[in-house]
Order: C-alpha cells, then sequence, then structure tokens
C-alpha cells in the first residue's frame, strides 16, 4: 500500500510539473550597471561626509523604485550613490536626500539589532553566481548591520565580518560612507571584474518605504539573483587573510549550595584561556578553528517543563555554530528535522549513576567540553559550496566527595568526535542545484558502563536536487538520506525501543524488534513542486521516514515510521488599498501514515494575515484534526485512536515604528474526548529613549486533559496495562529584556525568563478498547475499590496511588503521586565593548535557580515569593579577546 501510494503521488507531482495551467514568461530586463572608480592613490577619510573630491568625480547612479509599500512606483526620495576601491577596500558612498532632515530617525542599539530606523544597505555579489551575497547596513544613528545571503532569497543573519562604516545627517539629509575589506568578500581574482550589486534604502514614516536600485516585483521570486551589475574593477586581487583571537577568560560560581564540611567556601573560580583561528583561501573557501571555546557570554535555553517522551529541541546560540551554519542545512526528510544539529556538540553529559549514600557532596559538569573544533565553508568560482566541520569532546567525570579524602569518579560522557560534510553544485546560475551530505560520530567507550546506553558509531548521509524552471517561478525538490548506528546489543535494543521508534510495539506486525542486532539502519526521502511567485503560489509532496531511521546522534528527528502528504495553497496580495496595505490566506491540507499504511491522521487549516495602512498587523487561523492512531501515547503498546478536534489561533501588533508598541497572541484547542487547552501572549515594548529599549513578554497557559499518561504495569497475567488520568495544569513564563546602547560599539544587555508550572492529576482511568474512537469505550475508569490514595500524615499530601484491579485487597501496583509544582528563573546580564572592530570585552553575570515541589497547586503569588528565595548559582565571568589581523 505504501509503495502505491508513494507512486501515486510522484507520478502527479511529475505531470503536474508539465501540464500547469497559466504559464507565463516573464518579461526580460536588462540589470542596471554602475561603473566602479579606482581612488589611484586618492585617499578617504571615513567620516560619513562623502567631502573628498573623488566622490564627486565617481559616477552616480541613482533613480530608486519602490518594492513597499507601492511596488513599481518611483520612491518618494532621492537616492544616489557612487562607488569607490583601492587595493585593499570597497568603499561606497550614499546620499540620501530629504526635504525633512529633523524627522529622520535613527535609533541607536549594539551591532545587528534591526530596528524600525532609516537604513542604508549595500549588498555584493562578489562570487557573481545570483545566489550568494555579503551585505553591509548603517542605519541614520551609525548601527551597523551586516548579513549573508544564500540559495537567492535566504539570509544569514548571524555572519559578522570585519568593516567600518559611518554617517552624518545635514540640511539635505543624510549620508552614509562604507569601507568593506576585500579581504571580507569572497572572490577569484581576473582581469574585470563584474559583480552583482543591490542599493537600498528604508524610510520608515513613509509606510515602511523599501526602496531598490534594480527592481523586481514583490510578485516576483529571488533577490540576489535580481541584482544589477557592479564594473569597472580592475587589477584587483582576493586576499588570504589570517584572522587570530585569543581570549582569556575568568569567572566565579557563587552559591551558598557549595558550603558544605569538604567545601568550606561558597565560590569556585575558573580561569580559562583559548582561541579562534580564521583563514580565507584564494579559490572563496575559508577554514575556522576554535581551540577551547567558551560561551559563557550567550544567555540560556527558555524554561520548560517536557511531559511527553520526546527529547525537547533548542536552537543554537554559539557564535562559532551559527556563523556559516546555513550551508550544513538539508531538509531531506521533514520541516522540523535535520541530518546536522550543533547542540549534539558540547551537549550535557547523559550518563547516570546510583551514587553513594555517604558522599557529602558531587560535582557533575552541565556541559561537555569542546577541546577543539573545525570548519571549511564557502563557495568557489565555480558554483561549489562547501561545508566541512570537525570536532573533538573531551571524556566527561561526575565526582563524589566522601568523607576524608576518598573520591568516587564515575564516566557520564565519553571522548567523541563529530564529523559533518556537505556539498552543493549550482547550475544554471543557481536555477538548479544538487548536493550531498555525510556525518559521523565516534564514541571511545573503552568497555565502560556507557557501552549499554551509548553508540560508539554513527552515520547519515543523503543527496537532495533542486530544480526551478519556467523563469524560476516554479521549482522541483527532492532528496534522500541514509543512517546507521553501530554499537553494543543493549544499545541498539535500546535505540529500537526508544521513543522515536517503538519497534516492541504489540500489534505492529511490520516492525521486527531484534534483541541480537548490534547495528540499525534506516533511510527518508521527500519530494515537492512548488509554484514560488505570483499572487498564487501553492505546494504539493510526500515525505518518508522509515522505521529504522536514527539520526539523533548528530542530527535531530523525533520519530521514524512516518509518511507524510501536504498540499499548501496560498494567495497574496500586495497592492496597497484604502485601509489594508498587503494580506495573504494560506490553505493547507496534509495526511499521514505509517509504512503499515495505518492512517495516523488528516486535517488542515486556513489561516492569514494582513497589514494595515496604519502599519498595524493581525494574523489568525482555524484548523481541525480529523480522527486516526496514535502510535506513541501506550509507549511500546499499541496503536490508540484519536478523536476529531479543533483549533485556532489569532493575534496582532501594533505599530512598531512608535517607541511604545504591544501585540498579543492566543491559542485555543478543543476536541470530542473533552481536551481544552488555551494560552494567552500579550508582548509590550518601550523604548523610553532612542537608546534604550524594554520589552516584556509575558505567557498564561492553561490545560485541561483527559488522558494524560500516568503510569503503566503488567498485571498478574503479564498484560501491559496502561493508567491515564484528568490533568489540570498551569503554567505562566515570562521573558524581560532590557538593552542600553552608549555608543555604537558599548552595550548593557539584562534578560530575566521566570517560569512556573503545576498540574494536579486526577481520576484515574485504564485503557480498554484502545481503537475505539468513543472516549467511555476506550477507556475504563477505575471505581474508587480499585484504585486508593496513600496519604503523608504529616502535611496530608497524597504521596502515592496504589491500584487493585479486581479489588481482592492485593495490590497490582503503587506509584508515585504524580503532581507537580516547578519553578526555575534564569537571569543574565552582559556589558559588550567592542574596543576595536573584532575585538571584544564582555563582563557577564548570570543566574540560574529551580525549585521542585510534589503538589499540582499553581498560585502565582505563593509561587513567585519561593522562587525569589530559592538559593541559586550566580556566575560572574570577564572574557577578553583581541583580534589580531595578518
Amino acid at each position: 500500500m505504501k509503495i502505491r501510494l508513494i507512486k501515486l503521488i510522484m507520478f502527479t507531482t511529475a505531470v503536474l510539473a508539465f501540464i500547469l495551467p497559466n504559464i507565463l514568461r516573464a518579461s526580460m530586463v536588462e540589470p542596471r550597471e554602475i561603473c566602479a572608480k579606482n581612488l589611484k592613490g586618492s585617499h578617504i577619510i571615513l567620516d560619513g561626509k562623502l567631502s573628498e573630491a573623488v566622490w564627486s568625480q565617481a559616477e552616480k547612479s541613482g533613480n530608486f523604485t519602490q518594492r513597499n509599500p507601492n511596488d513599481g512606483r518611483t520612491a518618494t526620495l532621492k537616492t544616489e550613490f557612487s562607488i569607490l576601491y583601492d587595493d585593499n577596500y570597497l568603499y561606497a558612498g550614499i546620499r540620501a536626500w530629504d526635504d525633512e532632515p529633523e524627522k529622520i530617525t535613527g535609533i541607536l542599539t549594539r551591532r545587528d539589532e534591526y530596528t524600525s530606523s532609516d537604513w542604508l544597505y549595500v549588498s555584493i555579489d562578489s562570487y557573481n553566481d545570483n545566489r550568494t551575497a555579503f551585505e553591509f547596513g548603517l542605519n541614520a544613528a551609525g548601527v551597523k548591520h551586516d548579513l549573508r545571503r544564500y540559495n537567492d532569497d535566504n539570509a544569514d543573519e548571524d555572519w559578522d565580518a570585519v568593516w567600518d562604516g559611518q554617517v552624518n545627517i545635514d540640511d539635505k539629509g543624510w549620508t552614509a560612507e562604507f569601507r568593506i575589506p576585500l579581504r571580507e568578500l569572497r572572490f577569484v581574482s581576473v582581469d574585470n571584474m563584474e559583480w552583482g550589486l543591490m542599493v537600498y534604502r528604508e524610510i520608515p514614516r513613509f509606510e515602511n518605504e523599501l526602496s531598490v536600485w534594480n527592481h523586481w516585483s514583490r510578485k516576483e521570486n529571488g533577490f540576489v539573483s535580481n541584482y544589477g551589475r557592479l564594473t569597472g574593477l580592475v587589477n584587483i586581487k582576493s586576499e588570504n587573510p589570517i584572522y587570530v583571537s585569543p581570549y582569556f577568560l575568568s569567572s566565579s560560581n557563587i552559591s551558598d549550595t557549595k558550603v558544605n564540611s569538604l567545601h568550606t567556601n561558597n565560590y569556585d573560580f575558573l580561569n580559562s584561556i583559548g582561541g579562534d583561528i580564521r583563514y580565507s583561501f584564494s579559490n572563496g573557501l575559508t577554514v575556522d578553528a576554535t581551540f577551547n571555546p567558551d560561551f559563557g557570554q550567550v544567555e540560556a535555553d527558555p524554561a520548560e517543563f517536557n511531559l511527553t517522551q520526546f527529547e525537547s529541541y533548542f536552537s543554537e546560540k554559539r557564535p562559532f555554530f551559527i556563523e556559516g551554519s546555513n550551508i550544513f542545512e538539508f531538509n531531506g526528510f521533514s520541516s522540523n528535522s535535520s541530518l546536522f544539529y550543533s547542540r549534539r556538540i558540547g551537549r550535557a553529559p547523559v550518563g547516570s549513576y546510583s551514587g553513594d549514600p555517604s558522599a557529602v557532596y558531587s560535582e557533575r559538569p552541565n556541559r561537555t567540553t569542546i577541546l577543539s573544533a573545525a570548519k571549511l565553508t564557502g563557495r568557489t568560482n565555480n558554483g561549489v559550496s562547501i561545508g566541512v566541520l570537525s570536532t573533538v569532546t573531551d571524556e566527561e567525570q561526575a565526582i563524589e566527595f566522601l568523607p576524608g579524602d576518598s573520591t568516587n569518579t564515575y564516566n557520564i560522557e565519553p571522548r567523541a568526535s563529530y564529523s559533518v560534510g556537505r556539498v552543493q553544485k549550482d547550475f544554471r546560475d543557481g536555477g538548479t542545484t544538487l548536493g550531498v551530505i555525510a556525518t559521523s560520530t565516534f564514541r571511545d567507550l573503552n568497555g565502560s558502563d556507557l557501552e549499554s546506553v551509548m553508540h560508539d558509531k554513527a552515520y547519515s548521509g543523503g543527496i537532495d536536487f533542486s530544480h526551478e524552471f519556467f523563469d524560476r517561478n516554479y521549482n522541483f525538490r527532492t532528496a534522500v538520506s541514509f543512517s546507521e548506528v553501530q554499537g553494543s546489543k543493549e544499545a541498539i535494543l535500546r535505540t529500537q525501543t526508544g521513543s522515536g521508534h517503538f519497534f516492541q510495539r504489540p500489534d505492529a506486525t511490520h516492525l521486527n524488534l531484534d534483541e541480537e542486532a548490534v547495528s540499525l539502519g534506516g533511510y527518508s526521502g521527500i519530494a515537492s513542486l512548488a509554484k514560488t511567485s505570483g499572487s498564487w503560489r501553492y505546494s504539493l509532496g510526500v515525505s518518508a521516514i522509515s522505521p529504522g531511521f536514527e539520526v539523533n546522534d548528530l542530527g535531530y528527528n523525533r520519530r521514524a515510521d512516518d509518511i507524510d502528504q501536504w498540499l499548501w495553497v496560498s494567495y497574496r496580495d500586495t497592492e496597497p488599498g484604502k485601509t489594508i496595505r498587503e494580506y495573504q490566506l494560506n490553505i493547507n491540507q496534509w495526511t499521514g501514515l505509517n509504512f503499515a499504511g495505518e492512517l495516523a491522521g488528516r486535517g488542515g487549516n486556513v489561516n492569514g494575515n494582513m497589514r494595515f495602512n496604519n502599519n498595524y498587523s493581525a494574523f489568525g487561523g482555524i484548523g481541525i484534526n480529523l480522527p486516526g492512531l496514535n502510535y506513541d501515547h501506550l509507549r511500546g503498546g499499541n496503536a490508540i485512536a484519536t478523536s476529531s478536534g479543533a483549533n485556532m489561533w489569532y493575534g496582532f501588533n501594533s505599530d512598531d515604528r512608535k517607541d511604545f508598541g504591544f501585540g498579543y497572541f492566543g491559542f485555543v484547542f478543543v476536541n470530542a474526548d473533552d481536551v481544552f487547552s488555551s494560552s494567552f501572549s500579550p508582548n509590550i515594548t518601550y523604548r523610553p529613549r532612542k537608546n534604550i529599549q524594554i520589552s516584556l513578554n509575558p505567557e498564561y497557559q492553561y490545560f485541561d486533559d483527559t488522558w494524560a499518561w500516568a503510569t503503566s504495569f503488567y498485571d498478574n497475567e503479564g498484560i501491559r496495562r496502561y493508567v491515564f488520568s484528568d490533568l489540570f495544569m498551569e503554567t505562566f513564563s515570562l521573558t524581560m529584556r532590557l538593552d542600553v546602547t552608549l555608543r555604537t560599539n558599548l552595550s548593557i544587555q539584562f534578560y530575566a525568563s521566570p517560569f512556573m508550572t503545576a498540574g494536579h492529576y486526577s481520576t484515574f482511568r485504564e485503557v480498554d478498547q484502545n481503537l475505539e474512537v468513543d472516549f467511555d469505550k476506550r477507556f475504563s475508569e477505575y471505581s474508587e475499590s480499585e484504585i486508593h490514595e496513600n496519604i503523608d500524615s504529616d502535611d496530608g499530601r497524597i504521596v502515592s496511588y496504589e491500584i487493585d484491579r479486581d479489588s481482592d485487597g492485593i495490590n497490582d501496583h503503587i506509584f508515585g503521586n504524580p503532581d507537580f509544582n516547578y519553578k526555575q528563573m534564569n537571569t543574565n546580564m552582559v556589558i559588550r565593548w567592542e574596543y576595536n572592530p573584532g575585538s571584544s570585552v564582555y563582563l557577564v553575570w548570570s543566574t540560574g535557580k529551580s525549585d521542585y515541589e510534589q503538589t499540582g497547586t499553581f498560585n502565582f503569588s505563593a509561587d513567585s515569593k519561593r522562587l525569589l528565595k530559592t538559593t541559586g548559582d550566580n556566575v560572574f565571568l570577564l572574557k577578553f579577546s583581541y583580534l589580531l589581523a595578518m
């Protein structure tokens, strides 16, 4: 059945690619050109004033055209620019005319913080491949913003270059002067260079006007492929720069919990040194290496309390792994999964140990030490993108300190190496791409106890293909990938029976649990056809993940044994009306199966968003899910029926150009099993001055479940029983930020995130007829004689429950009270001074505290007070780095 389904969808996709109606070829328009002028010994003083004579002698270009709000109209204000160069730098000088210079907006923030300001951008396609560009921006306050564009219309905001720029406001408007080192651009030297170029301007007070030098319609797709041309670059040479950035770090961890009979101080000191090295080859590739890296200035992950059987996903925040990460992207099987998930590197140790009851205290590292990491990234002149990353992490141990001088040591993480390689080749000026990826993980388990829980080897790889056709208005993409993990019989059995696979399911005849296996392999694939331009757009596709597919040693995937089909249709209107500036409506439909052809679920939604002429925006949607089967809820047991449900989300945001902004997001879910959930999250932003911003984002969630997982057990006949219950859960979280920018290179950032959640379980029931959609048939509720509460005589709390299924006075199972009340708060304050381009000083204070009680009562006032009184860990850190350019 599954093979027929895949063949049908693939055939339909191929047919649609050739018979789609209304296929119109776009008119070809010659791109604009500007010729750069060689300075020939002239000198530029970087002050933003464009006062040197050579600026007036250089070729000027202007006549910008709007893309927003009135696509195709002449820009409201005049903009002109010129390009200069010498042996080391490319200079861009832009005059932004303005009849009301007092209304020019420049919000002062730290580097790379985008705000609703007047901006000028220069974007350079030095590869001349129509897909990649290096972009540099300045706002009217002199704040720098750089990014790297890739795959034509994607952007890597975390790319940072060493460059400089200045601005100046006068009675004619404002001017910006860019000095971009040629060593920061990637190109292969030829006698007469020609690059892609785009210059654009943003003016927030004119309905967020965006005007560009070389115009293309918002109904057309792409970005870099629509650039103009920069000519006149003669005899410039690509450099092979070496950047060395050593760092020194000193930190202190302070907490009263550190005090005991063997450790009389409430603090620990740590000093560390490390460094980064960057070298750029003449062929466009760059090597980055880091030794003993420290990321203490990175803020903590948001708090959560995970009740599911699946692993949580957290986004990457560490600079070394963020920059250039787009080149490693491979979405070959699911939009929420990847063969490479960099958070695996340097993760928290996963090993456990029983411990010695006589231990006075113990020390357990909260992350794995990264000894070294190196990556090779870039793009050659013939359209080959390359990314190779290799890291080595250290062995980690937990140490118990016993009375006297003795200790116990436990291995909780082995020494390991992680590698990933990615290559993509472009054809037809980027209209067609073919790529491959491979990853590997090796762990030195050395016969330790970790052999039973971890793989010693893991591999994955894949091939992806993308093809744009009919003037790049349509796209077909496909990918296949594979995986294999190797290890002990215990480790492989653990993987087979884990939450991503559940091979032990009694009703899954298509799954084969092999207790003697020392390896596990699988595959996945995806294919889709999409229309990517015009008012009407759509995407049709299918993806499949085989039961044995396992990539979580270096990648991320929640579940295997999955086949998904989807259809997305969208209509967008970007022509401003009397009230609405633009809007978009979307229709989604999906179907899910497993590899036995069993229907997991079907559903769809209708959603949309709009922006009004006053710059307010609103969005919302309604979705439905039809009855199906869930293969995970019984955690290795049979599939269980799910009922129909519906959800709704909605919200709005105010004008972000104002000093005071606000917004709201709401969500509601309900299904036929009387499950109800809702949440609301307002957000407030206030800017009392142009260099200070305060933001608050509280969120409250209400969840009333009728079949939350409680426990499972085997009865006297060896039959596994599954126990669920009602769960009433409340959660409150708040994200607070304060940003103070004293100068463009000196800033103070404060972040605090309290989190509180509590859940109460009641009315326990057992799974009866698991395939019945009717709730009362699917579950059988325990009577008072079948379940008993054990009460603590001191505080009256329920300690545990005893299940006596046949009421014969003999307990079949006892389990602890699953009620919970969990609180956590993370705070972080960072003072950052970039005293030289690329050289920085960080002064950091961070604290973390948490508290857990076995009570299901949520009380905001009492929980807040208890959290604030909880003892936490305070870390003070001073980090100094210096950039050496060679």
